[in-house]
C-alpha cells in the first residue's frame, strides 16, 4: 500500500511543480540559461513517475500488474498525463504555456524509465 501512496504522491508532485509560474525558476543572469534545465526536469519528473508505477506493480504481488501490458498502460498514462499538463499550463497557469518540446521531454523520460528500471531490477 505504501508504494501506491508513492505513485499518488508523484502524480501530485508533478502537478504542483508544473503549476508553479515559470518566473519562479528564471535565471536570466546566470549560466543556467545555457542549459536545457527545463527539459531535463521534465525528463526526470516523468521518468520518476513511470519508475514509481513499475516499482508499485512489482511490489503489489498482483500477477496482472506484473505484466508487460500493465507497464505499457502505465507508460501511456504517464505520457497522456504529460500532454494534459501542457494543456493545463496553457489555460490555467500564469506565465506558463503549451510546449511540444515539453511533451517530448515527458515522453522521453517515460520511455527511458522502462529499460533503466529493468536493468536496475536485474541487478537487484
Amino acid at each position: 500500500m505504501k508504494y501506491l501512496f508513492w505513485v499518488i504522491a508523484e502524480i501530485a508532485l508533478v502537478f504542483i511543480l508544473l503549476s508553479l509560474p515559470s518566473s519562479r525558476f528564471a535565471d536570466q543572469n546566470g549560466w543556467l540559461h545555457l542549459l536545457p534545465i527545463d527539459k531535463i526536469v521534465h525528463v526526470l519528473l516523468f521518468g520518476s513517475l513511470a519508475w514509481s508505477f513499475f516499482y508499485f506493480f512489482d511490489q503489489s504481488g498482483v500477477q496482472a500488474l506484473q505484466s508487460v501490458r500493465a507497464q505499457a498502460w502505465a507508460m501511456i498514462f504517464c505520457i497522456v498525463y504529460g500532454i494534459a499538463m501542457e494543456y493545463y499550463q496553457k489555460w490555467y497557469v500564469p506565465t506558463r504555456g503549451f510546449e511540444v518540446k515539453d511533451m517530448i521531454a515527458d515522453a522521453t523520460g517515460v520511455i527511458l524509465a522502462l529499460p533503466l528500471y529493468q536493468l536496475w531490477k536485474k541487478r537487484q
